[in-house]
C-alpha cells in the first residue's frame, strides 16, 4: 500500500515548478502591486504578433497609470523561434545591469531588429555577439553584459519562468491575462478596445473607494473615484495622490 502511495505521488513531485528567487515578470514603470487591475502579457522576442502588441500594451499602462493598472511582461521563448531563449537571457542581463530601467527599451530594440535575430543560421556565439553589440549601443559594458547573458543562474531563471508559464496553460504568444484570467484579446487591439475590458473592472473597484472615511484628515480624490486620506503636511496631487 505504501509503495502505491509513493508511486501516485511521484508525478506530483516531479511536476513541481521550482520556486523562483523573486516574483516573476517585469513590471512596467514601477506599477503598483495594489492596483485593482493586473495585466500580465506573455511574449516571445521573435514573435511578430508579440512585436505588434508590445507598443500598445505600454500605451494602455500609460493611459491608466501605475495606481490603476500594473503591467507585467513575461518572456515565453517558443521552441520554433530558434534564438529566442538566448535573447530571453539577454533581457534578464539588461534588467539586472540597468536595475530594470532599460528592460522595456531592450525588448523594443529586439523587435526593431527581429529579422536579424531570427536568422536560423546564426550560432549561439553569434547571437550573443549581436546582443552584446546592441547592449553596448545602449550604454552597457560589453564584458558585464556578455558575462550575465551566458550566466548559468540567468539560464536557470529563464527556465523557471518558462516552466511557470507552461503551468499557467500558456502555449503561444502573445497570451494576455487580466487579474490572473486569460483574456481572448487580439494582438491588433487598440487602446480603445482595451478600454472596453478594463474600464468596467475599474468602475467596480471605484465604487468601494468612494465611501472612504477621512475623518480628521484631508480627503484627496486624485483620480475619479480614487481617494486617499492625506496626513498633515501632505498635499493632494492630481493623478498621484497624497505626497509630501
Amino acid at each position: 500500500m505504501f509503495c502505491k502511495i509513493i508511486l501516485c505521488l511521484l508525478p506530483i513531485a516531479f511536476a513541481q515548478v521550482p520556486i523562483p528567487h523573486r516574483p516573476l515578470g517585469f513590471v512596467y514603470k514601477w506599477g503598483n502591486a495594489s492596483a485593482p487591475v493586473d495585466l500580465d502579457v506573455y511574449l516571445d522576442n521573435l514573435c511578430p504578433d508579440s512585436a505588434e502588441t508590445f507598443p500598445t500594451i505600454q500605451k494602455v499602462a500609460d493611459y491608466y497609470g501605475p495606481k490603476q493598472l500594473r503591467l507585467r511582461i513575461h518572456l515565453f521563448p517558443l521552441p520554433y523561434h530558434h534564438n529566442s531563449f538566448l535573447i530571453a537571457m539577454g533581457k534578464r542581463a539588461v534588467d539586472q545591469l540597468t536595475k530594470t530601467n532599460m528592460t522595456y527599451t531592450w525588448v523594443q530594440q529586439i523587435y526593431n531588429n527581429i529579422v536579424k535575430f531570427s536568422d536560423v543560421t546564426l550560432t549561439q556565439a553569434q547571437v550573443v555577439t549581436k546582443m552584446t553589440e546592441l547592449a553596448k549601443s545602449m550604454g552597457m559594458l560589453e564584458t558585464e553584459f556578455m558575462k550575465l547573458a551566458t550566466d548559468e543562474m540567468v539560464n536557470e531563471d529563464c527556465r523557471i519562468a518558462w516552466k511557470y508559464a507552461c503551468s499557467r496553460g500558456v502555449t503561444g504568444t502573445p497570451t494576455f491575462m487580466i487579474n490572473d484570467v486569460v483574456v481572448a484579446a487580439d494582438p491588433a487591439w487598440t487602446v480603445s478596445e482595451w478600454n472596453k475590458v478594463v474600464d468596467p473592472l475599474l468602475k467596480k473597484s471605484l465604487g468601494v473607494s468612494r465611501t472612504r472615511d477621512c475623518t480628521g484628515k484631508k480627503r484627496c480624490e486624485y483620480l475619479p473615484g480614487k481617494i486617499e486620506c492625506c496626513k498633515p503636511g501632505e498635499a493632494c496631487i492630481p493623478n498621484v495622490g497624497c505626497r509630501c
